[in-house]
């Protein structure tokens, strides 16, 4: 089955997949970080375009439930809070629809500590996040029918992860964060242009 992907392609100096390497341990230093997006096919007919406004991804060391995930979101200084390291901070639209057949788009990019990564998140803007359908109705979360986000304000998402994410000095590797579009969204009723859509999102993460 076809799934809608947004791929935050995120480039760590020398990672190495916790749950594939065996420790938890890294050399000190600093990596850096690319941030990139990509996107598979949605399936959903009736859409033209699902714009989500990303104004940051976010990583610690600690692990991370979707309640620790949504705290300290309303400002850029705020994230470094609670041992939270802005990854990249693109504060911008983004259509996760026009990211599909293999397109990426480079978000952002930090020096980050060398360190055991368990936590990551997805900052978002839901107050500038709409789906437009393809009869150029725009669903926002005030609109009549509306897309219902979990708040008017910022949100935490948190990314799921296999396994701790250990960065280590000098080099490269991929992990690939997969907003999971199709399943993100389910419909309030019968009909989405009368009804609406509800924001449930599906988030998860691999490293090559």
């Amino acid at each position: 089955m076809n799934r809608n992907i947004f791929a935050a392609t995120i480039l760590l100096g020398s990672i190495v997949c916790g749950g594939c390497g065996g420790t938890d341990t890294a050399p000190r230093g600093m990596g850096t970080l690319v941030v990139q997006l990509t996107d598979a096919p949605f399936p959903t007919d009736s859409v033209k375009s699902v714009d989500i406004f990303v104004v940051r991804v976010d990583g610690r060391v600690e692990d991370v439930d979707e309640a620790t995930a949504d705290q300290n979101v309303a400002t850029e200084t705020e994230s470094e809070g609670d041992g939270w390291k802005t990854l990249a901070t693109p504060n911008a639209s983004i259509n996760l629809l026009a990211l599909q057949n293999g397109v990426v788009s480079t978000v952002g990019e930090a020096k980050i500590a060398a360190a055991s990564y368990r936590g990551f998140r997805l900052v978002i803007d839901p107050s500038k996040s709409s789906v437009t359908l393809k009869n150029s109705q725009v669903l926002t979360g005030t609109s009549s029918p509306s897309v219902t986000f979990p708040s008017a304000s910022r949100s935490g998402i948190k990314i799921g992860l296999s396994g701790p994410v250990v960065v280590g000095e000098d080099g490269k590797t991929t992990m690939v964060v997969d907003f999971d579009v199709a399943n993100s969204f389910v419909m309030r009723g019968n009909s989405l242009a009368q009804n609406g859509l509800l924001f449930k999102p599906v988030i998860r993460a691999t490293v090559k």
